[in-house]
């Protein structure tokens, strides 16, 4: 056996074998995650699995593909939803495809707390309206500091404002039709949001 796997491993080397397991990265979405990756193009392959840790050692499956996978002609795209990912700690996960091949390890903390996140309205901003309001979820009575960009990245003012309760709001009037960024920090957390003008 050993062999033989010997004799499998030159013939790859000498044929350019490389990993055709890329692009693999791992996302958190509310309190799942979600696993995407890449098969390049090459020989299909006979199905792939996931497996997830708590501790980076002990791997359980948590998906498995049977079916075939990869393209003779072009790259695939693959993603799954992990459900039931451990809370409030890190998680790790790797991919497989059959018969020899393992992803690197990705991890990601999971947190049983939502994040907050930014709304800016009215969007767009119309002839109306001169002040554009920001409500930040789950962040209440909070000084943000940050910057107002334009559509090219550039820095149009500093921002320095304080919520009462989640909302704060921000004076428009004086910016012309367009697309800009907001973001903000409250030193640990960042928050971004794209708001457009239209009068």
């Amino acid at each position: 056996m050993r062999k033989v796997l010997f004799f499998m491993f030159i013939v790859l080397s000498f044929c350019g074998y490389s990993q055709r397991i890329q692009n693999f990265h791992v996302f958190a979405s509310g309190a799942n995650v979600g696993v995407r990756f890449t098969i390049t193009q090459g020989p299909q392959c006979s199905g792939y699995t996931i497996y997830h840790s708590t501790d980076s050692i002990n791997f359980i499956q948590i998906y498995d593909f049977p079916g075939v996978c990869g393209d003779q002609n072009s790259n695939q795209e693959y993603s799954y939803t992990h459900t039931a990912p451990a809370l409030n700690q890190v998680n790790y996960y790797k991919v497989t495809i059959f018969p020899t091949e393992n992803s690197n390890i990705e991890r990601i903390y999971v947190s049983n707390q939502p994040k907050a996140s930014m709304l800016a309205y009215p969007n767009p901003v119309v002839l109306t309206y001169d002040v554009l309001n920001l409500r930040i979820f789950n962040l209440s009575n909070t000084r943000l500091a940050g910057f107002l960009y334009n559509q090219f990245g550039k820095p149009l003012r500093t921002l320095d404002l304080t919520t009462t309760a989640d909302l704060a709001s921000l004076p428009v009037y004086d910016l012309t039709n367009g697309l800009y960024v907001i973001w903000l920090t409250d030193g640990s957390q960042a928050f971004s949001s794209k708001f457009v003008i239209n009068r």
